[in-house]
C-alpha cells in the first residue's frame, strides 16, 4: 500500500495538479494501475471531473492540501476494494 500511495501522490502531482494540462480528460488510463481505476471511480481522473464533482476551479494549480486529500480519497477507495475482494 505504501508503494501505491507513493504512485498516487506522483500521479496527482504530475497529472492533476498543474494549472494547465495539455491532454486534460485523456491523461488517466482506464486500466493498468490500481490508482488509475480509483481515479475514475472517484471522479479524480482529470480537472474537468474535479471541477464537475468537487467544484475545484479549473486553471489554477492544486494546493498541496488538495493533492493530499485526493490521494487519501484514492487510497481509501483502493483499501475498500481490497477488503471487499478478500471476502
Amino acid at each position: 500500500m505504501e508503494t501505491i500511495q507513493r504512485h498516487a501522490a506522483d500521479f496527482v502531482r504530475t497529472r492533476l495538479a498543474p494549472a494547465s494540462i495539455p491532454n486534460d480528460g485523456k491523461q488517466t488510463p482506464m486500466r493498468g494501475h490500481p490508482v488509475f481505476i480509483a481515479q475514475h471511480a472517484c471522479a479524480c481522473c482529470c480537472r474537468g471531473c474535479l471541477h464537475k464533482w468537487y467544484h475545484v476551479p479549473v486553471g489554477r494549480e492544486l494546493t498541496e492540501n488538495e493533492q493530499e486529500r485526493i490521494v487519501k480519497l484514492l487510497m481509501a477507495w483502493i483499501a475498500r476494494q481490497l477488503t471487499m475482494d478478500a471476502k
